[in-house]
């Protein structure tokens, strides 16, 4: 008999002393032996508050969210005043992208005399991502009421702020952040942008937090809130100026979640994919449309590659790069002879690049032609076009094709 197996009969005692055993394969992350004796122990006490809630964290841990939200309900049921539980069933819900769900959990262990941050700060999350603007940031007022130090609701709320055009104080926490942390990159990048300071580029750390944040509800809101149509309209170029180009070695630089791949892989052969997000590579994994996809910075993977491409894409990716000359050449050297270099840019009214006050990059048509040119890129094609919107208004930019 194994050490999982029960037998039919079992004492108060041994019933102890299993779920003693089922706590600390938990500790000791052994969760799926943890959730196996959890499971067994339910078969005798299937009411047990405490065993259903240490299961549900168990399967939370594992990433088994559905499951998980069945026993939080059924400690729930059990032991409706203990806040842990509704605390924890607000944090599963938040996995399973259901946010009314968890606002209503969270609000219910506030009830109880829940008064932790991390309960506040978790609700306050949940409305930002509802956009629910003005209540979230009435939630992160309330924290930094209680602790002026909360770095993470300082971020958010300057976010918020800077969101909704209140630039006089994302500012004023902006700086207050970096006096508590110096190497905060989102908030130094974000105050550059006020500031109108143009660094050369995003830091990387504030790129890969950005879109591990959004990786799940990233491409949904890129389609239907933001009308992203950049990938379209660079193909829809690409066929007119090059409609015979196919069986493409391609390399898709900062892929995210594979739209530019899924408008370009009729022309393709093979198709890697490079981006400096793990949550949003996981997202285009599941389409199954990439050879290879690899986590690491562009200018780092073109370092290190031995392979030559034949078509490189770039759609929306140097909104966060400034200086686009070490990029462009790397691009070049690992090109084969009459390669294919497809991207996009913000459009910027400076004379090269400049961080916009969004904390996005823009970049001149002038700055892209004669840097290309320098490094031996030729123009094939080029196109205005509106590449998304932004709070209801078309963010403007230019679509590129050139060959080496």
């Amino acid at each position: 008999m194994s050490d999982n197996q029960l037998p039919q009969q079992l004492s108060a005692e041994d019933l102890k002393n299993r779920f003693i055993h089922a706590c600390e394969m938990q500790e000791a992350n052994a969760l799926q032996e943890a959730i196996s004796i959890y499971r067994e122990l339910l078969q005798y006490i299937p009411n047990a508050p405490l065993i259903h809630f240490n299961l549900g964290l168990a399967l939370f841990s594992y990433g088994n969210f559905e499951v998980a939200a069945e026993h939080y309900h059924a400690a729930s049921r059990e032991n409706p005043e203990d806040p842990d539980i509704w605390f924890n069933m607000g944090l599963n819900f938040r996995r399973l992208n259901k946010n009314k769900a968890a606002v209503a959990s969270f609000a219910k262990a506030v009830a109880l005399g829940d008064s932790f941050i991390d309960t506040l700060y978790n609700m306050a999350l949940c409305h930002q991502d509802m956009k629910a603007f003005e209540r979230a940031a009435e939630l992160y007022k309330k924290i930094l009421a209680d602790d002026a130090n909360h770095q993470s609701s300082l971020n958010n709320y300057a976010y918020l702020c800077h969101k909704t055009e209140k630039l006089a104080m994302a500012e004023a926490l902006y700086k207050r952040l970096l006096q508590l942390n110096p190497q905060h990159t989102a908030a130094k990048h974000m105050l550059n942008a006020l500031c109108g300071i143009t660094p050369d580029n995003a830091p990387l750390e504030y790129i890969e937090s950005v879109f591990d944040g959004y990786a799940e509800n990233f491409e949904e809101s890129l389609l239907s809130e933001l009308k992203y149509q950049t990938p379209t309209a660079l193909w829809q170029l690409f066929t007119e100026f090059c409609p015979n180009l196919l069986d493409c070695k391609c390399l898709d630089l900062g892929c995210g979640t594979g739209l530019a791949g899924e408008s370009f892989k009729p022309a393709c052969s093979t198709l890697t994919g490079i981006d400096i997000s793990d949550k949003i590579l996981a997202v285009a994994r599941r389409k199954n449309l990439y050879q290879q996809l690899v986590k690491d910075d562009i200018l780092s993977f073109l370092g290190k590659t031995e392979e030559q491409f034949d078509l490189l894409l770039a759609a929306d990716v140097f909104t966060y790069m400034g200086d686009l000359q070490p990029l462009f050449t790397a691009c070049y050297q690992k090109s084969t002879t009459d390669a294919i270099f497809c991207f996009s840019v913000e459009k910027s009214e400076s004379a090269s690049f400049k961080l916009k006050e969004t904390g996005r990059f823009g970049h001149s048509c002038g700055y892209i032609e004669k840097t290309c040119k320098e490094i031996g890129w030729k123009l094939c094609a080029s196109r205005q076009s509106k590449l998304r919107q932004d709070k209801g208004q078309w963010i403007h930019g230019s679509l590129f094709i050139f060959q080496k």
